[in-house]
């Protein structure tokens, strides 16, 4: 098993230069080994497996070897699963790298504690010691494996450390979980949960919605905003107000998800979500509910309650999308008039129960989540 812990960087100013050199290092390796493929096959239909090493020998890339080569040799690896990847159907060709617009990260392996977590500093290798925020240590049974340098549109840099593990699963499978929970997502609240409870999450974007829309019209007024417009210095610093906010509503976002899936996996044994289409959700097709589905930010909470879960031996279930949650009475009843998202709440003909449809689906969603678990599906 593999878990990783991310930890805030703060490098000093030739830190810095080893990172951007490094970033920039990479992108031009993807980039030279993948014009030499296309130009193989293009001119002699022939599968052409370039290496880093070809490149640092020709003196025009010396500047290659100033870098950490095992950096280099992950980028030749990630080329090679992408095109793997595109020989399976599982995704498209490999694309040329852009300067402005490709993520800054490089990947470096430990090799005989070439990496190392200190307490307040990280160790790795050209770059020395690295200051950092290590807010939290992995236990001494992991295994040191890798490291994952990024910078973020901000400026602000980050690492991921990479640990592997033997996974000792102590949870009695065939045991029935004490506490039960079930999850209906809500548009305009995140859940509403089995228990009548709404999330209640802000909607952060919206809040910041005023302050974007005069950061982004002063930077329509720059020169650069406009296609084949040379963007100017005011533009570049407008363009870093603009993104420093948008970062400020994702860390907001994340922070709120971070803590919401915490206490839920630390509280309730068995949780049960719905396998929801949240593209199709977003889709000006589908539903439409693209801003309060993507401020809602559902996915990334499953995601983040889905490993946490697992880190406690507890489980999350995944109900199929063609479950009709929302439409069964706990009688068994399955009423038609619930397919009209304007009602809220409903009474029904059978047993004469009323009920809030938000509830009454995640108590369904509990229900079948419990039936999936026994019956091991």
């Amino acid at each position: 098993m593999n878990k990783a812990y991310v930890y805030r960087l703060y490098p000093t100013a030739d830190q810095k230069i080893l990172f951007a050199k490094t970033f920039g290092c990479c992108r031009k390796i993807w980039n030279l080994m993948l014009g030499d493929r296309i130009d193989a096959y293009n001119d002699y239909e022939i599968t052409l497996l370039p290496t880093p090493a070809w490149y640092k020998s020709d003196d025009r890339y010396s500047y290659l070897k100033e870098v950490d080569s095992l950096a280099l040799a992950n980028v030749q690896l990630d080329q090679q699963r992408s095109f793997t990847a595109f020989y399976n159907g599982t995704s498209g060709y490999p694309k040329f790298k852009s300067k402005r617009r490709s993520k800054l990260s490089y990947t470096t392996n430990n090799q005989n504690g070439t990496i190392s977590v200190a307490d307040k500093s990280v160790r790795l290798p050209k770059a020395g010691m690295v200051k950092a925020k290590i807010h939290r240590k992995a236990p001494s049974y992991m295994k040191l494996k890798s490291a994952t340098v990024s910078c973020d549109k901000c400026g602000r840099y980050y690492i991921s450390v990479l640990y592997e593990y033997d996974k000792t699963d102590t949870a009695d499978k065939a045991s029935d979980p004490e506490k039960l929970l079930g999850l209906d997502y809500k548009s305009d609240g995140l859940y509403v949960d089995s228990e009548g409870r709404c999330a209640d999450m802000p909607h952060f974007y919206r809040k910041a919605q005023k302050k974007l829309k005069h950061l982004q019209r002063e930077l329509s007024r720059k020169t650069g905003s406009k296609k084949g417009e040379t963007p100017s210095h005011n533009f570049e610093k407008q363009l870093a107000r603009v993104r420093k906010q948008h970062r400020h509503v994702a860390d907001q976002r994340r922070d709120y998800l971070q803590k919401r899936s915490t206490a839920l996996a630390d509280e309730y044994d068995l949780i049960g979500t719905e396998d929801l289409s949240l593209k199709g959700m977003s889709s000006s097709k589908g539903l439409g509910l693209g801003k309060a589905t993507n401020d809602n930010g559902f996915g990334m909470f499953v995601q983040m309650l889905a490993y946490k879960m697992a880190d406690r031996n507890k489980h999350l279930v995944k109900v199929g999308r063609t479950f009709p949650s929302s439409q069964l009475c706990q009688c068994g009843y399955k009423n038609p008039i619930t397919k009209d998202l304007s009602v809220r709440t409903v009474v029904c003909p059978i047993c004469g129960r009323i009920y809030d449809r938000d509830v009454n689906a995640a108590i369904n969603i509990r229900n079948e989540a419990y039936r999936i678990f026994r019956c091991g599906e």
